[in-house]
């Protein structure tokens, strides 16, 4: 039996079927990138979600295409320390895609610690955004610094699954109040983090 032939067991007893070689599919190839770049410069801003549905790509690898001053990248084993540096920000939004709703929720990230009983990495309950995440099941972390219209950034992380779609993302600002330059510091900051971790794609040149 290889490693994904029985889903009846792995439901049953709860474990990941997680594939890397998933992660490194959705690396955007050279016309790829191009098409998301194009669509980008007559887009600015545009939040990845948005990007993917319209040019029918998944998520994960928008992020791929985008050139390396815009995005940076690691695989879900280094979730832990990029949630640590989360924790850092004085506030953010949450946003969960289901279908056609969009949830967003306020208020700083909680810490969290992984079970010793299970793989799931559970937050405190400090702040709104509370749960039990399974980074496990997770392919890849991007984090996106893209300019906007009139001045505005959106600055933010998203957290991807084996199909390449959101999990779930960590917004510091977008169309709103432009973030304290505090913040924006921090939010370099992680940039930085994330680029001295292990990568998802190449960088794109």
């Amino acid at each position: 039996m290889n490693n994904c032939a029985s889903a009846t067991v792995i439901l049953m007893l709860g474990l990941s079927c997680f594939d890397p070689a998933v992660a490194e599919q959705m690396c955007a190839s050279e016309e790829q990138a191009r098409i998301i770049r194009i669509y980008y410069e007559e887009n600015p801003g545009a939040p990845p979600v948005a990007a993917a549905r319209q040019l029918k790509l998944p998520e994960a690898l928008i992020g791929s295409g985008l050139p390396a001053e815009r995005v940076a990248a690691t695989g879900a084993g280094q979730f832990e320390q990029v949630w640590a540096a989360l924790t850092e920000w004085d506030t953010s939004i949450v946003i969960i895609t289901k279908g056609a709703d969009v949830f967003e929720v306020f208020g700083a990230i909680s810490p969290g610690e992984r079970s010793a009983d299970n793989p799931r990495f559970n937050l405190t309950h400090d702040n709104p955004f509370a749960g039990h995440l399974r980074p496990d099941l997770y392919s890849s972390i991007y984090a996106y610094s893209l300019p906007g219209k009139k001045g505005a950034v959106t600055r933010g992380v998203f957290f991807y699954g084996q199909d390449g779609a959101s999990v779930f993302g960590v917004m510091m600002s977008g169309k709103g109040p432009p973030a304290p330059p505090g913040e924006v510091k921090k939010f370099d900051e992680f940039m930085a983090l994330i680029r001295s971790l292990p990568p998802v794609c190449s960088a794109a040149d």
